[in-house]
């Protein structure tokens, strides 16, 4: 039976589908074949022409980049420098503090007639103890020590009688002076320096025991905040004030520094100060040291206990003052970025002072005439933690 029309136009269709089907199927075996043996592949890196074989370094063609260890570009075409300016650092006269700290008055000298030893004054309980144990102390070691000096001499006058007596009784004639006689003047001699060696003895121990004594109370008394070499250098209207200085700030400070000192009683009154004394010992706690000052108070206002702030270092002395806009706190240090020439800056670490208001005095890390980057260098921040990561360069060996 013969096939109509449309079947088999039906069937040339569904032949010419398949037709097609088989080919797409095949160029997508081929094309998904293609890119798995691409990605497969090894990754080849361009070639690196003479110089770079040589290892120079290209020039960055960023605006903004970090070029070394602690170096950064900044390109004169990049619209950030509309947001930079900069300062050159200059030496200036100033008296402000280098350090402030926190402190406390423990002790003062009262008004008075009596001697500075029965007129001190001081902020606790455990302090006054710990001051009288010490004079108590004190006076145990002058009575040791002129027991001490008397028994010497009582040993040595005793001894040199005895030893006369014997010799004047073995110079005389033999027969003139009973044999007893003579042995019973060596056996006093013998007792006698026996005895009195015994007597010196228990002085010297008694004074060795009134010093360490003396040395427990004085170790008390500096962990309480006081050195006792002060209380010898007593004098009228003095106040005593304690502060605990950071470890870091303790190469700035001396004895016999000029400082200032403001008591919350009184904010409006600046009294003069210096550094007394310095501890022994740093605490283990804080990591800080405990520094004595010695205020002047003429007029009296000053209690034990009163809450101070202590400028340190008050002295006129030469400093660089720079804009705060221009440090850049990166990890535990401070740097500053210095002009380093042809659109580059040098990372610069600092060591800081004090801050007052908007500027700060730099210690260490700069010199005169150095230019430093003031209004924007905190833009530049991330750029100049990056270089700081960057290895140090190696010197180019021949």
């Amino acid at each position: 039976m013969a096939t109509s029309q449309p079947e088999a136009a039906n069937i040339e269709i569904s032949r010419i589908a398949k037709v097609w089907r088989a080919a797409w199927m095949t160029i997508a075996v081929i094309g998904t074949t293609a890119i798995v043996v691409g990605l497969l592949r090894p990754h080849q890196p361009p070639e690196r022409d003479q110089s770079d074989r040589a290892g120079a370094v290209s020039k960055s063609t960023e605006p903004i980049a970090a070029v070394s260890n602690g170096l950064i570009s900044i390109s004169q075409e990049t619209p950030l420098q509309e947001e930079l300016s900069t300062v050159v650092v200059k030496s200036e006269q100033t008296k402000l503090p280098l350090v402030s700290v926190s402190g406390t008055i423990l002790a003062q000298v009262r008004q008075g007639s009596g001697s500075f030893e029965e007129r001190w004054q001081f902020s606790t309980s455990e302090l006054s103890t710990l001051y009288a144990d010490w004079l108590r102390a004190l006076t145990d070691i002058e009575f040791a020590q002129n027991q001490l000096v008397k028994t010497k001499e009582l040993a040595v006058a005793e001894t040199e009688f005895l030893e006369a007596n014997v010799k004047r009784l073995t110079s005389v004639p033999a027969g003139t002076v009973p044999e007893k006689e003579i042995l019973q003047a060596r056996s006093s001699l013998l007792q006698a320096q026996l005895l009195r060696g015994k007597e010196i003895f228990t002085a010297e121990s008694t004074l060795r025991t009134s010093l360490k004594q003396r040395s427990a109370i004085e170790r008390n008394l500096s962990r309480a905040g006081i050195e006792p070499e002060v209380f010898a250098r007593a004098a009228d209207h003095m106040v005593l004030v304690a502060a605990n200085v950071p470890e870091n700030e303790v190469s700035q400070i001396h004895i016999g520094q000029s400082c200032e000192v403001r008591f919350y009683g009184y904010p409006e009154i600046v009294f003069p100060a210096h550094v007394e004394a310095v501890g022994s010992t740093l605490t283990p706690e804080r990591r800080t040291l405990r520094v004595l000052f010695d205020v002047t108070d003429e007029k009296n206002l000053l209690k034990p206990g009163m809450f101070a702030e202590v400028g340190l270092g008050t002295d006129e002395r030469p400093s660089f003052q720079i804009p705060s806009t221009s440090l850049l706190h990166i990890g535990r240090k401070d740097y500053v970025l210095v002009d380093a020439g042809s659109g580059q800056w040098r990372v610069t670490d600092v060591q800081l002072g004090e801050v007052h208001g908007e500027r700060c005095e730099v210690l260490k890390g700069l010199k005169v005439g150095d230019r430093l980057i003031s209004r924007g260098a905190i833009l530049l921040k991330t750029v100049a933690a990056q270089s700081l990561m960057l290895p140090l360069e190696s010197s180019v060996k021949p």
